[in-house]
């Protein structure tokens, strides 16, 4: 696998990578889905009984089961997720758990594998920004999982967020110097786990040292955060 160029990384050292919010969402009808149970069963029966003791209405839906995705086997040993929250209140913090949930479903799928490697950009096989490397390398990086400045290849995705709150465009936020990410709760708490795993994501593929434009360019949607990004939260509505 080719490595990250020394000098890209270097030149984004102290620049704040400020990400906004996208426009159109393409999955809305999905996205409008009541998020499936991770765990069906238990959501069933807890359903079942909330009917019979009159807790639930009986026009409310049941639980939907979430639909399958096979994972793809990655040496034995899956990506997993270590999260550290900070200035979280409990619902945010059940909201962000349940998102990681779901991350750790799909990133571990062959449909995110499949879908990494066939994106396009201009027609070519490749994301914009990808700093020479091919979408196999880049799959690859994502899957071992070794951060610019946690150079360790733990096959982890190491988060370490803080919620804030700011009333503008900026849905988050990280520095190239920093382990630390920040999320803004005026987006964060309207958000669907879909959205907020997409946030995630985005802000950790900056930790692996993939970039983007700052302003609003044509190209940006097909840089690797924002790609990546967008094919997690696909996935999740398609759950």
């Amino acid at each position: 696998m080719k490595k990250l160029k020394a000098a890209a990384i270097a030149t984004t050292i102290l620049t704040l990578i400020s990400c906004e919010k996208n426009p159109i969402d393409p999955l809305q009808n999905l996205a409008d889905r009541e998020p499936c149970a991770l765990n069906y069963e238990q959501a069933l029966d807890d359903y079942d009984q909330g009917i019979r003791d009159g807790s639930i209405d009986e026009e409310t839906e049941p639980p939907r089961e979430c639909q399958s995705l096979v994972v793809e086997p990655v040496v034995g040993q899956e990506v997993g997720v270590s999260i550290e929250m900070r200035s979280f209140s409990e619902t945010q913090t059940e909201k962000m758990n349940q998102a990681v949930a779901r991350i750790k479903i799909v990133i571990n799928s062959v449909d995110f594998k499949d879908r990494v490697l066939a994106h396009t950009f201009n027609g070519e096989r490749k994301f914009h920004n990808n700093d020479g490397m091919t979408n196999e390398e880049i799959y690859e990086h994502i899957m071992i999982g070794a951060e610019t400045l946690l150079p360790e290849e733990d096959r982890e995705i190491d988060v370490d967020v803080t919620m804030y709150y700011k009333n503008n465009s900026t849905v988050g936020y990280t520095y190239a110097n920093t382990k630390r990410t920040w999320v803004n709760s005026k987006f964060f708490n309207k958000y669907t786990y879909a959205e907020v795993a997409k946030n995630v994501v985005h802000e950790w593929t900056h930790k692996l040292g993939f970039g983007h434009a700052s302003n609003r360019t044509s190209s940006r949607p097909y840089s690797v955060p924002y790609a990546v990004g967008s094919i997690i939260e696909d996935l999740i509505n398609e759950l």
